[in-house]
């Protein structure tokens, strides 16, 4: 009997033990007194929050320990408790430690009852400056992965823009030359390859940059709108119409970035045209001339040359348009900047949706690598943002599985294979068009090596004109003899 009666003591001391370890591992302090004021309980949080170490509180009277000019009873959450014999929760309370030290506490009381009545009073207390800290520290954190809206209107610069491939950091240096001029520039680049970022890009890193940045896509407006709006408009023009100034005076000392102006109708291309070559616009009603004061960036997800041979777009406009002329290359033509995205986007994603993944499978490159990617890198952020929701707060490692499966057998069929039929060239499965483009820059950068370097000589030996040849250079993004007088 004496055996068992010291095995229950033994086990209960572990468990007693085992529960002041616990309560002084937690954030917040947690405090205890018996009915007469005796502090049973006084954990390490409680330590930090007032400077006073536990061997100086435990046993002690709290009316001892607390004066009552710093915190009169009144104030005492047990005595509250005591007398409503129920919690109090969420009191803030502000008082002087016995170290002297000002505590500011958010405090939750509860009572302990034993055989029917109140035996002891527990309280657990937050500090108010730790917890202001914490939310603090959360907000910075939040702001840090936030994309930014700047005061201009835009979200990113051309800093924001990684690479890791010699092609792109290529296009980023010209992107940023282009940006300290002021002339029309034109961007070109399929569907995704992210031609308005480098437009904000551009605008943040020019003289403009402190003014708006418009974006209008061109391809959203139907044509019967896109007049008055381009335009602008004065009351009474027609039926409904309002004073309302155009695209162009909204970006007033600014710049306006018209996409996919290649969708823009030859019924607007010749007043566009004028409005860039008299530098005013008319609103439609009005018989003023207001002056046009901002930068003009297009972008186009064709080959704007073609659209011309076609018949689709103004040969003047064109020309107009090109004066800098920035290609982006589709992601296939970079892949070695998957992994980069990849890092990028976890990483935006693990923010937004709470995750922890810190790794890729590598099978998830290797796939990726072999996949063709028509919709760039607007694609690949789709396929890890629907990856990421099927990841579960546990998983620190994107694996094939979190791909869904359709986009992954979609993938698996697509993906070029290194397996090579036609020549060293062609990749299987490539399109023409891009198979086309590699052809077309071998030839020309041949062409420019046996006329050493002169485009004139060059664009003559293989039958084109000056303008269509240097566009041609600028679009491929080849080099050339910078003393050659046909670039003056």
């Amino acid at each position: 009997m004496l055996d068992l009666l010291e095995e229950e003591l033994a086990s209960l001391r572990r468990e007693n033990q085992l529960l002041h370890a616990i309560i002084d591992r937690v954030s917040d302090g947690v405090y205890a007194a018996d009915r007469e004021g005796n502090i049973l309980v006084y954990n390490k949080a409680f330590e930090q929050i007032e400077g006073t170490k536990q061997v100086k509180m435990l046993g002690c009277k709290d009316s001892d320990i607390y004066l009552s000019e710093t915190l009169p009873v009144d104030d005492y959450q047990r005595s509250a408790v005591l007398k409503g014999k129920k919690p109090i929760l969420n009191q803030f309370i502000s008082y002087l430690s016995p170290a002297g030290k000002k505590v500011d506490l958010v405090l939750n009381s509860y009572p302990y009852f034993e055989n029917g009545e109140i035996a002891a009073v527990y309280e657990i207390g937050r500090d108010v400056s730790s917890a202001n800290e914490l939310m603090q520290q959360l907000m910075d954190n939040f702001d840090r992965h936030l994309p930014k809206m700047r005061h201009n209107g835009t979200q990113f610069s051309l800093n924001d823009i990684i690479s890791a491939s010699p092609v792109m950091t290529k296009v980023i240096l010209q992107a940023k030359r282009i940006a300290q001029t002021k002339s029309i520039v034109t961007i070109i680049g399929e569907t995704g390859v992210g031609k308005e970022l480098f437009a904000q890009g551009i605008h943040n890193a020019s003289p403009f940059a402190n003014k708006s940045f418009v974006a209008i896509n061109c391809a959203a407006i139907p044509d019967t709108l896109m007049e008055a709006l381009m335009m602008g408009t004065v009351k009474g023009a027609f039926s409904g119409a309002i004073d309302a100034p155009g695209f162009f005076e909204q970006a007033e000392g600014g710049t306006l970035f018209l996409d996919e102006i290649n969708s823009l109708s030859l019924h607007l291309q010749p007043k566009l045209l004028r409005l860039m070559q008299e530098k005013t616009v008319k609103r439609l009603g009005d018989n003023r001339e207001r002056p046009i004061k901002c930068r003009i960036i297009c972008a186009s997800n064709e080959d704007l040359f073609e659209t011309v041979k076609k018949g689709q777009f103004r040969e003047d406009l064109f020309y107009r348009l090109t004066t800098q002329l920035l290609y982006i290359p589709p992601l296939r033509h970079h892949k070695e900047d998957i992994p980069v995205f990849l890092d990028r986007f976890i990483s935006e994603m693990n923010t937004e949706l709470s995750l922890n993944i810190a790794r890729i499978d590598p099978a998830i490159i290797d796939l990726f690598s072999e996949y063709h990617w028509p919709g760039n890198v607007r694609e690949l952020r789709h396929t890890i943002e629907c990856a990421m929701t099927f990841a579960q707060s546990a998983d620190t490692t994107l694996s094939l599985e979190h791909i869904p499966a359709i986009l992954r057998t979609r993938i698996s069929q697509q993906g070029l294979s290194t397996n090579q039929s036609i020549s060293p060239l062609i990749e299987q499965n490539q399109k023409l068009n891009d198979f086309l483009a590699v052809c077309e820059k071998m030839f020309i950068e041949a062409a420019l090596a046996r006329s050493k370097g002169v485009s004139s000589t060059a664009a003559k030996n293989i039958g084109l004109s000056r303008q269509n040849f240097n566009y041609r250079l600028r679009k491929l993004g080849i080099g050339y003899n910078t003393s050659d007088p046909s670039h003056t």
